[in-house]
């Protein structure tokens, strides 16, 4: 036998799960049966999102709370003239309510939806969507990768924490105060 195939042989026979290492590509397809289920993403006791969000998402995240779940959003402030913005501000009063922690920082533009039981197990999905209509329907195309890979997990988390410190992130009340 030669050495490469002992070596082959040795890997194969070590226990490891190589699900925490995989990468999916989602497109606006998988992305929305992805957002239409949230409960079935992983067994978690906290979830953080960032981006914008309506109602849309509202309900998943609800479920999540009332499921138990730790919910913490961070969003891009915005004006809240539009039509559209009054109804995503209305989706978010509403995930308050419910238990949802919300903030509003002025420098965020990471797309990052994490749900995990530690710091590195979990599920994290990356990318260019929005928990919104537009990101979730027809209207554009937008792609990320979900993965359980624990370090970028770990690392993703860290950035959320980072923001959610940030002494420019403010509080959903705060915000609202503001606009």
């Amino acid at each position: 036998m030669t050495e490469w195939k002992k070596f082959k042989q040795g890997i194969e026979g070590l226990p490891f799960d190589l699900e925490r290492f995989k990468v999916d590509f989602l497109d606006r397809d998988t992305f929305k049966l992805f957002c239409d289920d949230l409960q079935s993403v992983t067994p978690c006791r906290e979830v953080c999102v960032t981006g914008y969000f309506s109602e849309t998402i509202r309900e998943q995240l609800e479920k999540l709370i009332i499921g138990g779940r730790h919910v913490r959003l961070i969003c891009p402030e915005f004006p809240v003239e539009a039509k559209r913005d009054k109804r995503n501000i209305e989706a978010l009063k509403k995930l308050a309510k419910t238990g949802a922690e919300i903030k509003f920082n002025n420098r965020m533009h990471a797309r990052i939806f994490a749900a995990y039981m530690t710091k590195t197990e979990g599920v994290l999905v990356l990318g260019t969507f929005d928990f919104n209509t537009e990101c979730i329907g027809k209207e554009r195309y937008d792609a990320g990768i979900k993965t359980r890979h624990p370090d970028l997990l770990s690392s993703t988390i860290d950035l959320f924490e980072q923001l959610w410190n940030d002494s420019e992130s403010i509080a959903l009340e705060q915000f609202l105060g503001k606009s």
